[in-house]
């Protein structure tokens, strides 16, 4: 049945071209749009994922958060990093290089917790480092390694007293993470820090656990979303609860509107030049088995069985779809490098505006199979309902 099935293919080759060629006309722009969808979509996502504030969620506005609510954000799968922030009046600190006199500069203060996505790399800093920006380190003139005295000053009765802590550099942050001069520390640094300047401890005080630090009631927090999608909920959740934020949640939501309305748009594309192509394919098919009437039924008389008369357009149908889509794959990357060399460097950097793997070569060669034999089902049918007397009367 396969080698008829060839046979006749070979025999009316220049049927079978026009049949493969029009799958592929019809195959090609859906690759490309595809493509396209890929190349534009992911390049924004990927332009996101890069800056590590996209997924960011900070509050805005000084308030007395409990710790009730941060174990709950906690908790949320969709929540990746959590760190609770002091009130920002008392985040400032002032470092000096013990190296060099009158060296002091004034810094922001921010806090960091293991495994923080604004500093890749650095799993976690111990309680006594600082990670500072590489513009602050370059001012104090320090290295990673280097000891560091930190200062925070207040006036008492009068008298001005200073907060002193002697602690050492512990990385560098990336200007993705802080512009401008910044220090990155752990929230004891900060906790005892805000006491000082409220009056609540003395100038001998240290940082406390980490553990007992997350029992405080805060001023605010700073938090990222696991996956993109997450963040536009989560933005809306905490404005809902009366929380003042600050993301890039109408950033993100565009693009997976685009994401969404570019899957539509290929989804309806693709339905209705897949179901005319089908369509003609079945039809094409049927007309096939009524003008081989006569040699199917001399097949049946010869003693061919039925399901190998089903089988025989299938095959056809089989070998149209695959010769089509790989002639389509062929024409959409021809195309998809005109297009990447004509919008280089318009979408995300250097990333091609169209991309096509072969995963997406043999997906689309699956499906198109896959719609080739459902069209060619009726065809089967009909050509194994052809009774052998017909031959014999056509004869």
């Amino acid at each position: 049945m396969l080698r008829l099935a060839l046979a006749d293919i070979w025999h009316e080759r220049v049927l079978f071209l026009c049949s493969a060629l029009g799958c592929a006309a019809v195959l090609a722009p859906l690759i490309v749009l595809f493509g396209l969808r890929q190349g534009v979509v992911a390049g924004l996502r990927a332009e996101l994922l890069e800056d590590p504030r996209a997924r960011e969620v900070v509050s805005v506005v000084n308030r007395t958060l409990e710790p009730s609510l941060f174990e709950r954000l906690a908790a949320d799968p969709r929540i990746a990093f959590l760190v609770p922030r002091t009130r920002a009046l008392s985040a400032t600190i002032v470092l000096e290089n013990p190296a060099r006199q009158a060296s002091g500069l004034r810094v922001e203060l921010l806090p960091t917790a293991p495994d923080d996505p604004l500093l890749p790399g650095l799993s976690a800093i111990d309680a006594d480092e600082v990670v500072l920006s590489a513009t602050a380190l370059q001012k104090l003139g320090l290295a990673v390694g280097d000891p560091v005295l930190a200062s925070v000053a207040r006036s008492r009765a009068g008298q001005r007293e200073v907060l002193t802590l002697t602690m050492r550099v512990g990385g560098t942050a990336p200007l993705t993470a802080a512009t401008r001069d910044t220090a990155f520390a752990t929230l004891p640094v900060l906790l005892v820090t805000e006491d000082f300047l409220d009056g609540t401890v003395g100038i001998d005080a240290r940082p406390v656990s980490e553990t007992q630090a997350r029992q405080r009631s805060f001023a605010g927090f700073r938090f990222y979303a696991a996956r993109l999608e997450d963040l536009p909920m989560l933005d809306r959740e905490m404005r809902l609860a009366g929380i003042e934020v600050s993301s890039r949640a109408e950033a993100v939501a565009g693009i997976l509107r685009l994401d969404r309305n570019l899957t539509l748009l290929f989804l309806a594309i693709a339905g209705a030049g897949g179901t005319g192509y089908l369509v003609s394919l079945g039809v094409g098919l049927w007309a096939q088995v009524e003008r081989k009437r006569r040699d199917l039924a001399l097949l049946s008389l010869l003693g061919m069985k039925r399901r190998a008369l089903v089988m025989l357009p299938m095959v056809q149908s089989a070998a149209v779809a695959l010769a089509g889509a790989l002639v389509a794959f062929g024409v959409a990357a021809a195309v998809a490098g005109v297009l990447n060399r004509a919008f280089a460097g318009t979408v995300a950097g250097d990333r091609p505006v169209c991309v096509l793997t072969a995963g997406m070569g043999f997906a689309a060669a699956a499906v198109t199979l896959a719609g080739a034999l459902l069209a060619s089902v009726l065809a089967g049918i009909r050509a194994a309902a052809v009774a052998p007397a017909d031959g014999l009367s056509e004869g």
